[in-house]
């Protein structure tokens, strides 16, 4: 990597740091201006524009830099899981992370919600054709759509669901509504688990999968 590609990447690194941590502390998307962008990042106007048409842009990166971070963190279920295995443990350890982030992932959601949420739907759309049991299945049911077409369904209705859910919970997340410490995190972890139950049902549902098909495509990759 020659000097100035070695420049390129860390300036763009800083900007999406940067409106990562200005999200994180709470300014409003909608009032984000390049000049804060650039004075936290330690770069001029110009190179934002070198990276970036606009806030926008910079703020669907750093979205999508984070959500791939927070897959990278999910602890391994092990090699060919069950489902319930795989969508208690993946699925638990994502929400999780989306949860924690919730202030950023929204603020996100608000600049940008349709571009943003097609760049998360493709993004999920391959984790599931490649790294979920439900995989397999997508790709051998015959039809006039493609196994890319079927799994970008799937995962425009986990989108939704899960847009949901994080907005629905800056709506009750109120100081006056707001218990003990652990009485939120009790609730924040019961929360997790019922979209977990509900998205696994969903997703087996719109897909035709079933569990004991899922766990006989198990037997076959294990045999072969």
């Amino acid at each position: 990597m020659t000097q100035e590609d070695a420049r390129f990447v860390r300036s763009r690194a800083a900007l999406v740091a940067a409106v990562v941590e200005l999200l994180d502390e709470g300014t409003d998307a909608a009032q984000l201006s390049i000049t804060d962008i650039v004075g936290r990042a330690g770069v001029s106007r110009p190179t934002f524009y070198k990276h970036f048409d606009d806030t926008a842009a910079l703020i669907r990166e750093a979205a999508l830099r984070r959500l791939q971070s927070a897959f990278d963190r999910i602890p391994s279920v092990g090699d060919d899981p069950s489902w319930p295995t795989f969508v208690r443990g993946t699925l638990r350890a994502l929400l999780g992370e989306l949860a924690a982030d919730a202030p950023f992932y929204r603020a996100a959601l608000e600049s940008s919600f349709g571009l943003l949420t097609g760049d998360i739907i493709a993004y999920l759309a391959t984790r599931l054709l490649e790294s979920s049991p439900l995989g397999p299945v997508i790709r051998r049911r015959r039809g006039p759509d493609t196994p890319q077409d079927r799994a970008e369904f799937l995962a425009a209705g986990a989108m939704w669901h899960v847009t949901r859910w994080l907005f629905a919970a800056a709506e009750v997340a109120t100081p006056a509504e707001a218990t003990t410490a652990a009485g939120t995190a009790a609730d924040a972890r019961a929360s997790i688990d019922e979209l977990v139950e509900r998205l696994s049902s969903l997703l087996l549902a719109s897909s035709g999968a079933t569990v004991a098909e899922l766990d006989a495509l198990r037997v076959e990759h294990a045999r072969s």
